[in-house]
This record gives C-alpha cells, sequence and structure tokens, in this order.
C-alpha cells in the first residue's frame, strides 16, 4: 500500500478538504497543523484526482505527495500508523 501527504494549501474551501479525505480514504491520519496521511493504491494524481482537487477548488486545494520514505521526529503513533499502513499488502 503507497502513503501519500497531503498538505492543505489556502482556499476559499479549506474547510471542505477534511470531510472529503474522511468520506475518500478510510485509512487516514490527521498530522500536524491540517495536513494527513492516507493510505491507498494508485498514484499522487489519481488521489487528487478521487479528491475532486485538480479542476478547480470545490473541495480546497492541496498537494498530495507520494512518501518514498520517512525520518524525523514525531509522536510514535505516526511512526507506527506508517509502518502498518506501508507494509499492507496491496489488494488487487
Amino acid at each position: 500500500m503507497a502513503i501519500f501527504a497531503i498538505i492543505p494549501q489556502p482556499s476559499a474551501n479549506a474547510a471542505k478538504l477534511a470531510p472529503k479525505i474522511l468520506a475518500t480514504f478510510p485509512t487516514h491520519l490527521a498530522i500536524g497543523s491540517g495536513g494527513w496521511l492516507v493510505a491507498s493504491t494508485g498514484t499522487a494524481q489519481e488521489v487528487a484526482n478521487k479528491l475532486q482537487i485538480v479542476d478547480d477548488d470545490s473541495n480546497g486545494a492541496a498537494m498530495v505527495l507520494e512518501v518514498a520514505s520517512y525520518f524525523g521526529r514525531a509522536n510514535p503513533s505516526i511512526w507506527s500508523w506508517i509502518k502498518t499502513n506501508w507494509e499492507r499488502p496491496t489488494v488487487g
């Protein structure tokens, strides 16, 4: 399973992004000040398309980045979530 970081950007509809993430990605984790991690198959573009943030900002605006590696200082629960979901087999 791939892990994607979603980094919200200023937008008139920024408040709609979090509910869209919650509804679209059952495996998610809120991090930092408004950022999210989601586990999904596919590409960063496909994740952005699912969030409907590509053609307009009706669900807000965000950067979607596929995580290739990780390192740093964070709450241990974040590292555990990443490890668990990164190692989850991709179905399909």
